[in-house]
């Protein structure tokens, strides 16, 4: 096995030719570019070794890595050998075929825009708040404003959840005036769409505001009516907010 220096560390770099390595870098900030093999303990001292596309093994003080690769051979290590980036991306929750539906038809604020999202791009969450609303509805004009308070702090602390706006308005501008206007932060059925997009209509009710509280699964969990009797989407929005914070616990 060779030793190297910190200046060969450095050179390393030059003859890199594996195209799936790691590009480590030492206390300076020198790159090497090599798989990481093991590391084991000499004379109180732990040594990492490396292999590069010449087939010689390299070895290198664990100290002499930076503080980030230090830290990502001791998750390496703790992972059973598994890359702790590639095992987080393995663990990927894959849609559900409501998911799938309804994320086909969705729009989001860009400024003074409404643009599409490209559903495939977007992430399942566990819960997701349907709003009915539209600008012409004065009660809903008051909720919007303590909805997006509750969503902005809630997803910096949360983040599984997303809020679905569902408009009632009588055409696409006013529905993207309303979004813009309130700089609505969630995600938003495509004006166009409501009439295909039954996973997303199916739970509107006789008035608004209202919001829908449902799983991965299209499943309610809590409606603005219960037996038919308007109760409004403040208690879904306590119901929202008392099973984030049980999961948090």
């Amino acid at each position: 096995m060779r030793y190297i220096t910190i200046f060969q560390f450095a050179l390393l770099l030059i003859t890199a030719t594996v195209s799936d390595a790691r590009v480590w870098k030492d206390q300076s900030g020198q790159p090497m570019t090599a798989d990481f093999v093991e590391t084991y303990d000499k004379g109180g001292e732990t040594f990492v070794v490396f292999t590069k596309g010449d087939g010689m093994r390299y070895q290198v003080p664990l100290q002499r890595l930076s503080a980030e690769d230090q830290q990502y051979i001791a998750d390496l290590q703790a992972n059973d050998g598994v890359d702790p980036n590639l095992a987080a991306a393995e663990r990927t929750v894959e849609k559900t075929p409501f998911e799938k539906a309804i994320f086909r038809d969705l729009v989001k604020r860009d400024g003074d825009r409404v643009i599409s999202t490209n559903g495939g791009k977007l992430e399942p969450k566990e819960y997701y708040g349907i709003y009915y609303s539209a600008h012409w509805c004065p009660p809903c004009r008051g909720f919007t404003p303590k909805l997006i308070e509750y969503y902005n702090k809630a997803s910096a602390t949360h983040g599984n959840f997303e809020i679905i706006f569902v408009s009632s308005d009588r055409s696409e501008d006013a529905m993207e005036g309303y979004i813009t206007e309130y700089e609505m932060p969630w995600l938003s059925l495509d004006f166009d769409k409501k009439d295909s997009a039954k996973q997303l209509t199916q739970f509107s009710a006789s008035g608004i505001p209202c919001l829908v509280l449902v799983d991965r699964n299209g499943e309610i969990l809590k409606h603005s009516y219960v037996g038919g009797k308007y109760v409004g989407p403040t208690s879904v929005l306590n119901e929202l907010d008392r099973l984030l914070n049980e999961k948090e616990g």
